[in-house]
C-alpha cells in the first residue's frame, strides 16, 4: 500500500486529467548569467524549459510572452500571505521542494494571484496540473536552483536581480532520430538519443503526448518471439501509455542500436473508448500498471499480452491479441475486492492463463492472488481471491505496519517445478517488530527489516482455488532497522525465475542492493549477498532493484544509483543519479559472480529520490520503480526507465548491444 502517491496530495499533486495538446515553453533570463540550455531557445538564445499546466489560465497557454522580474516565495506559497507585497505585477517563483504540508498546487496558483502575480513558475521534476485563472509552468529543480541561486533575488523582497521573459510556447516536431512510429503531432518533449556506453545502446525517449504531463513507473516485458512491450503511467485519471518493438512489424534495430518503437495509445482506453480518450486525456486507471505476455496462440502464432491499470477503487484488465495494435474493452472491476493497490502481473506459458497480484488497501494490508483463463479479460478462474500471507506471517506483516508486495512470478521452467507461483513481499521480521516505535521508519510504526516470500506448489490450472506457504528469505535481525537504519521499505523487492526453476531475490535498505537465491522452489535461500560491494556504487545510495532471469543461473539486477551518501529521500539536491546493471552467469553458485555496467549515458535524475510512496515527502518525480527483462530470444537485457533530466519525467529505453559470454542453457551448468 506504497503506490498511491499519484492519487493523492503530497505537498502538490500528480493527479493528471483532461489536457489539450501543448508545446514546449521556455524562459529567458534578461541580463547576467545565462542558463546552459539552447534546445527549444528562441534564436541565439539560451533558456530555460518549461512545461504550461494545460488546466491553468482557462486552459489556454500564452499567446504574448511575459517580461517581469519573478518574486521568490520561500515558502513554497501554500499560505495566502506567503507571497510578498512586490509581487504584484510580476511573475511568482515557488519551489515544492519548500512545502512543508499537503498543498495543491491550484492553491499555490490562487495564492499568487491574490498577490498579484501575473504567471506562477513551479520549481518541480515533473508536470503539474493546477487549474487557476493565471497561466502555470513547471521547471525542473536544476533550473530552479539557477533561479534561486545564480541570477538571485533580494532577500527582503524577493525580486530577482533580473528579468525574466516567458516565452509563446514553438511547436514541437514530431522529430523521432531512432525511426519510433505512429507518435502524436505534438509531444511531451523533443525526442533524444544519446551516445550509449560501452554495453548499453544509445538511450532514447520513447515519445509521448504532450498533453500526457509524465510517463513514470516503467513495467515491460518480452515476448517468446522477441517483441518488446513498455508501459508507463500518467497518474490517474490520466490512464496509461503503452510502446511496442516487433522486428517484422516495426523494422529491426538501427544501426546504432536502437528501436524504432510504435506507440500504441492508451490500453485502458479501449476499442469503444479510445476516441473518448484520445479526446479528452481521461482513462479508467492510470495509478499503477503492468503488463505480462503469454505463450503464442497456435491459431495465430502470436503471444497474448495482457495490461492491469489502477483506480484506487479497482483494477481495469484487457489483453490483445495482436500485438497491441488493438486491445480488448477493459473490465474496469478485474480485482474481486474493492479499494485496492500495486497490482503486479505474471502469465503462464500457455495462451491465456494470467496471474493479478494486489493490495486490499482497505484494512487488512492482506495480499490477494486472482487467475483469469482468458488472457487477462477477466480475472475470475480463482475463486474467491486467494490470500498469500497466512494467519500466522499476518500477525508479523498485517496492521499497523503492513507489508510492501513486490511482482507475483510464474514458474516457466521446464522442470517438476512448473507452474509454482512465487509472491515476495518486505514486513517486519515478528509481531513484536510489527509494534515496536523504536524501530520506527518514517512513514509508519513498526520495522521493515524482513523479506518473505509465499509459494504456491503443485498448482493445477482445473482447479479454482490455490493456496500459499510463507517463507522467510531474510531478515536484518529482530529490532533491527538493518545497517543503513532506513529499512528494507524502500520500493520494491523483486524476484524472478530462471529456466530451470531457480528463484532469485532482490532488495534495498536504501544503501546496498541485496541479493538471495533458491534451489529448493522458494522453500530455503542462500545468505544475502550485498551486490554493490566492491564495486563503485559500494557507499552510496542505491534504490529501486528489479531483477530479471533466464537460462541456468543467468541473473541481471538494475537500479538507480547515486553518486552521494546518504538517504536517497535527504541526500544533497545536487546528487547526481544513473541506472546500474550487475549480471551473472552463475547465479546460483555458491559465490556468484556479478560484472557492473552503467546502463545510461547521461544521469537520469538530480535530486533526492522518495521511497516513502503514498506518505513519501521527498521527490517522487520518478514515482516508485521500474523494470528490466531479458530477451529470451537472444539473452539481451533490456531496460525501461524514468527520466526528467530534461524536465518532465517520461520513459526511455535501453538495450545491451551483446550478449554476455558464458551463459549456460543446460541443466548441468557448472
Amino acid at each position: 500500500m506504497k503506490n498511491l502517491g499519484m492519487l493523492f496530495l503530497l505537498g502538490g499533486t500528480l493527479l493528471l486529467g483532461a489536457a489539450p495538446l501543448a508545446a514546449q515553453n521556455s524562459v529567458n533570463v534578461l541580463g547576467g548569467t545565462q542558463p546552459a540550455n539552447t534546445t527549444g531557445c528562441p534564436v541565439n538564445t539560451h533558456c530555460i524549459p518549461a512545461t504550461w499546466s494545460t488546466t491553468s489560465n482557462a486552459g489556454a497557454d500564452i499567446t504574448v510572452a511575459i517580461t517581469k522580474n519573478f518574486v521568490f516565495d520561500s515558502n513554497g506559497g501554500a499560505s495566502p500571505t506567503d507571497f510578498p507585497s512586490g509581487t504584484s505585477g510580476q511573475i511568482c517563483l515557488a519551489d515544492t521542494r519548500d512545502l512543508t504540508g499537503t498543498t495543491l498546487f491550484a492553491q499555490i496558483a490562487a495564492n499568487c494571484q491574490l498577490a498579484g502575480g501575473v504567471a506562477l513558475l513551479l520549481i518541480r521534476d515533473s508536470a503539474v496540473t493546477a487549474p487557476s485563472a493565471i497561466p502555470v509552468f513547471a521547471i525542473s529543480t536544476v533550473d530552479g536552483n539557477f533561479l534561486r541561486v545564480t541570477v538571485g533575488f533580494n532577500t527582503s523582497t524577493g525580486v530577482s536581480m533580473f528579468q525574466i521573459r516567458i516565452n509563446v510556447a514553438a511547436a514541437v516536431a514530431p522529430v523521432n532520430p531512432t525511426g519510433q512510429h505512429n507518435c502524436p503531432n505534438s509531444q511531451a518533449v523533443p525526442a533524444y538519443v544519446g551516445p550509449g556506453t560501452a554495453n548499453y545502446t544509445p538511450n532514447e525517449s520513447l515519445c509521448l503526448p504532450a498533453g500526457a504531463g509524465q510517463a513514470v513507473e516503467p513495467s515491460m516485458t518480452v515476448d517468446s518471439q522477441g517483441t518488446i512491450y513498455v508501459e508507463s503511467i500518467r497518474g490517474v485519471p490520466g490512464g496509461l501509455d503503452l510502446w511496442r518493438w516487433n522486428r517484422t512489424a516495426d523494422g529491426g534495430p538501427n544501426a546504432n542500436g536502437t528501436l524504432r518503437f510504435k506507440y500504441e495509445g492508451q490500453p485502458d482506453c479501449g476499442m469503444f473508448v479510445t476516441t473518448f480518450c484520445k479526446q479528452s486525456g481521461l482513462a479508467p486507471g492510470g495509478g499503477d500498471g503492468d503488463v505480462a505476455v503469454n505463450a503464442a496462440n497456435p491459431l495465430n502464432n502470436v503471444p497474448n499480452l495482457a495490461v492491469v491499470s489502477l483506480a484506487a477503487a479497482e483494477v481495469t484488465g484487457s489483453h490483445s491479441t495482436n500485438r497491441a495494435d488493438t486491445l480488448s474493452t477493459p473490465d474496469v472491476a478485474a480485482a474481486g475486492v474493492p479499494f485496492d493497490d500495486r497490482m503486479w502481473l505474471d502469465a503462464l506459458d500457455d495462451p491465456n492463463h494470467v496471474y493479478m497480484e494486489y493490495h486490499d488497501f482497505g484494512t487488512t494490508s492482506q495480499i490477494f492472488v486472482q487467475r483469469s483463463n482468458d488472457g487477462g479479460q477477466t480475472y475470475t478462474d480463482v475463486v474467491p481471491e486467494t490470500a498469500v500471507v497466512d494467519a500466522t506471517t499476518a500477525a508479523s506483516v498485517g496492521p499497523p505496519t503492513g507489508n510492501i508486495a513486490g511482482q507475483i512470478k510464474v514458474d516457466r521452467s521446464s522442470t517438476g517445478s512448473h507452474g509454482n507461483l512465487y509472491q515476495i513481499f518486505v514486513g517486519p521480521d515478528s509481531p513484536a517488530d510489527n509494534t515496536r516505535t523504536q524501530c520506527a521508519v518514517a512513514t509508519a510504526p513498526g520495522c521493515f527489516n524482513a523479506v518473505y516470500v509465499g509459494v504456491a506448489s503443485g498448482v493445477s490450472l482445473t482447479s479454482h482455488t490455490l493456496s500459499f506457504t510463507v517463507y522467510k528469505i531474510f531478515s536484518c535481525g529482530a529490532g533491527s532497522n538493518c545497517p543503513s537504519e532506513l529499512g528494507l521499505g524502500n520500493l520494491f523487492p523483486a524476484l524472478a525465475v530462471d529456466n530451470f526453476g531457480n528463484v532469485y531475490a532482490v532488495w534495498s535498505d536504501n544503501t546496498d542492493i541485496y541479493y538471495s537465491y533458491s534451489t529448493t522452489h522458494g522453500t530455503s535461500w542462500s545468505p544475502a549477498i550485498k551486490v554493490t560491494q566492491n564495486t563503485s556504487q559500494a557507499g552510496m545510495s542505491n534504490v529501486f532493484p528489479w531483477v530479471a532471469a533466464d537460462a541456468n543461473g543467468h541473473v541481471a539486477i538494475a537500479w538507480y544509483g547515486a553518486d552521494q551518501a546518504g538517504n536517497s529521500n535527504k541526500v544533497p539536491l545536487t546528487t547526481k543519479w544513473n541506472v546500474y546493471v550487475a549480471e551473472t552467469v552463475n547465479g546460483h553458485a555458491s559465490a556468484p559472480l556479478f560484472t557492473l555496467s552503467q546502463a545510461t549515458d547521461h544521469p537520469n535524475h538530480t535530486g533526492q529520490i522518495s521511497t516513502g510512496g503514498l506518505l513519501g515527502s521527498s521527490d517522487r518525480s520518478l514515482a516508485d520503480f521500474f523494470q528490466i527483462a531479458i530477451d529470451p530470444t537472444n539473452h539481451l537485457i533490456n531496460i525501461a526507465y524514468a527520466d526528467n533530466h530534461a524536465g518532465t519525467s517520461v520513459t526511455y529505453f535501453t538495450r545491451q548491444k551483446k550478449a554476455t559470454g558464458g551463459i549456460c542453457r543446460r541443466v548441468d551448468c557448472r
